[in-house]
């Protein structure tokens, strides 16, 4: 196990978790501007709507910038530092097995008491007060937050050990490509014929 490839994991762990905060910061913007059209009558939608907007795009772009990165970032930190690094039979695969599925877990088990919490709440609400009149008074982005964070951690839990060897197929291929690169000094050559 090198050094640099445990910086690459954490990086896109980091990256991963920024995209699941912006995910859920969206969800909850997108809601308050549903009802931003009720309360003024839509007048001046485009002030409300811009800044939060732009905002969610720089940090998805942040968040992305940083998962592309990575590799990079990793080899300027161990930069003049020795990269190897004993972890026993741990492989890279198992690096980012590891990461995603204990990610999922922590997501799993720090808001299923929320979901608990908020379907008890749900039903609870929609039992109690005729028609559809509960649903003007549920606080829709914390619901969304919380079931949203809890959905990711699910998804990280069962397909994690396949996201975990496709990345990390893809991570060695395109190291032993740099590492061809830097040892010819030549760039790679293309596969497609042109």
């Amino acid at each position: 196990m090198n050094l640099q490839s445990l910086i690459v994991v954490f990086l896109r762990l980091m990256a991963l978790n920024f995209l699941l905060q912006v995910a859920v910061q969206l969800s909850s913007q997108l809601l308050r501007f549903t009802e931003v059209p009720r309360q003024d009558g839509g007048s001046s939608m485009a002030s409300y709507v811009l800044v939060p907007v732009l905002m969610v795009i720089e940090c998805m772009v942040g968040a992305i910038l940083i998962w592309i990165f990575a590799p990079s970032i990793a080899r300027f930190v161990t930069w003049g530092v020795s990269c190897d690094l004993s972890l026993g039979s741990l492989s890279l695969v198992d690096c980012y097995s590891v990461a995603f599925i204990g990610l999922g877990l922590f997501y799993i088990a720090g808001y299923f008491p929320h979901v608990l919490n908020w379907v008890h709440y749900l039903f609870k609400a929609a039992a109690t007060q005729p028609g559809n009149t509960w649903k003007q008074e549920v606080p829709w982005y914390a619901v969304s937050s919380v079931f949203i964070t809890f959905i990711v951690g699910i998804v990280l839990f069962v397909k994690g050990r396949s996201w975990a060897v496709a990345l990390a197929r893809w991570q060695e291929k395109s190291e032993s490509v740099n590492q061809t690169v830097e040892g010819t000094g030549a760039p790679p050559l293309r596969s497609d014929p042109q």
